[in-house]
């Protein structure tokens, strides 16, 4: 009897190590040291627009940022909270945070008036 409890005891322990493997290596693939802006936005997305064009772009992603920063320091602010701002809106902002310089250097390289509004 003690045999037969042993033997199943033996595969649920290698499941429980897998499990804890796999959780700490999707947690490891989150903490990685790179901007996933880069992941999702096209660098020369901003470099064949006009000045109009950019300062509009430059308004909307400074807005943006804006809201989506508000939005992160509101959800840390609750119990848990860091959970559902990482899951919803921390790539988001790094997007935004990119975008945003990236529109601001392509209107420095063209020499708009990128002042802020």
């Amino acid at each position: 009897m003690a045999a037969a409890r042993a033997n199943k005891s033996v595969p649920l322990r290698w499941l429980k190590v897998a499990g804890a493997l796999a959780f700490a290596t999707s947690c490891a693939a989150c903490a990685g040291g790179f901007d996933p802006g880069y992941a999702v936005v096209t660098q020369d997305k901003f470099d064949f627009m006009e000045c109009p064009e950019l300062i509009g772009h430059r308004n909307n992603w400074t807005a943006r940022e804006k809201e989506l920063t508000n939005l992160v320091a509101k959800a840390e602010s609750s119990p848990g909270g860091i959970i559902a701002s990482v899951t919803a809106y921390r790539s988001e902002l790094a997007q935004a945070r990119t975008n945003l310089r990236l529109v601001q250097e392509a209107a420095q390289r063209k020499g708009c008036d990128a002042k802020k509004p």
